[in-house]
C-alpha cells in the first residue's frame, strides 16, 4: 500500500471514530433528556402528597345531674303533743255480733286538732281502731263488752302509726237477741205455773186468776232477766281518742 493509501485510511478512520464517538455522546445525551422527566416522575410516584391530618373530635357535651328537688317551702312538719284529745265518729255501725277481736273499722275526725309550727290534723281524717274485746251481755244490756284501740291515723295521705287510747264512747246500743216470741213464751209460761199453784193452794178460780196474774209477773221478771243483749256502736257514733305519745305531722 502506497504512503497516501495509508494516510487516507487513517484519515478515514480518525473521521469514522470522532463521528461514533461524537454520536455516542449525543445518544447518550438524548437518553439523559429522556429517562430525567421519568426519574422525576417517578419520585413523585413514590412520594405522594401528605394527606392532612383529620381534625380531632369535639368532645362530646357534658350533662349535668339534675339539682336535687328541694321540698317547697309551703310544706311545713309540726308535732301534735301527747295529751292531745281527737274527737271520731264511727264510719260504720260496729257490733258484738259483726266485729270479733282483731277485727278493724275506721272512724273519722270530727273537728281539726291543731299542732305546732301551723299544722293540724285536719277534720275528715281517718283512723283505724282494732277490737280488743267483743262480748254480747248475757242476761243483761249491763254486761256488753265492746272495746277497741287506736292503730294509725291518716293525715293528708301519710298514715301515722298511734299510741293513744279511747277516753270517752258515746253510749252503746243494746240489742235483744231474743224475739218477742221467745218473751211471750216465757211469759206466759211463768203464768201458768201461777196459776196452777194458785188454783193448788186456793182450791177456787179466785184463787186460780190471783195466781195466774202472779205467776205472769214473776214470769215477766223471769223473761227480762234471761234476756240477753247484743252491743253496737252505731254509725256516727262519737267517742274520743287521747294520744299517749306525740305524732309528727305535715302540714
Amino acid at each position: 500500500m502506497t504512503r497516501q493509501a495509508i494516510q487516507r485510511s487513517l484519515t478515514a478512520l480518525l473521521i469514522f471514530t470522532a463521528t461514533v464517538a461524537c454520536g455516542g455522546d449525543a445518544a447518550e445525551e438524548g437518553r439523559e433528556i429522556e429517562l430525567t422527566p421519568a426519574a422525576t416522575d417517578s419520585v413523585l410516584g413514590d412520594q405522594a402528597p401528605a394527606t392532612a391530618a383529620p381534625a380531632p373530635a369535639a368532645p362530646a357535651p357534658v350533662t349535668k345531674a339534675p339539682a336535687p328537688s328541694r321540698p317547697s317551702s309551703s310544706v311545713r312538719t309540726g308535732t301534735v303533743t301527747a295529751g292531745s284529745t281527737i274527737s271520731l265518729a264511727a264510719a260504720a255501725r260496729v257490733c258484738t255480733n259483726t266485729h270479733k277481736v282483731g277485727d278493724r273499722f275506721t272512724a273519722l275526725t270530727t273537728a281539726d286538732v291543731a299542732g305546732s309550727n301551723g299544722v293540724s290534723i285536719p277534720t275528715g281524717s281517718e283512723m283505724t281502731l282494732e277490737v280488743t274485746e267483743a262480748a254480747r251481755g248475757d242476761n243483761s244490756a249491763d254486761r256488753i263488752k265492746l272495746v277497741y284501740r287506736p292503730v294509725s291515723i291518716s293525715v293528708r295521705g301519710t298514715v301515722i302509726d298511734l299510741t293513744a287510747e279511747v277516753t270517752q264512747v258515746a253510749k252503746l246500743d243494746a240489742v235483744r237477741i231474743q224475739s218477742n216470741t221467745e218473751q211471750a213464751g216465757k211469759v206466759a209460761a211463768g203464768a201458768a205455773v201461777g196459776a196452777l199453784a194458785g188454783q193448788l193452794l186456793g182450791r177456787d178460780t179466785k184463787s186460780t186468776v190471783a195466781g195466774a196474774a202472779v205467776g205472769a209477773a214473776a214470769g215477766g221478771v223471769v223473761a227480762a232477766a234471761q234476756t240477753d243483749y247484743h252491743g253496737c256502736l252505731p254509725q256516727n257514733g262519737t267517742f274520743v281518742v287521747t294520744l299517749t305519745n306525740e305524732i309528727r305531722v305535715r302540714g
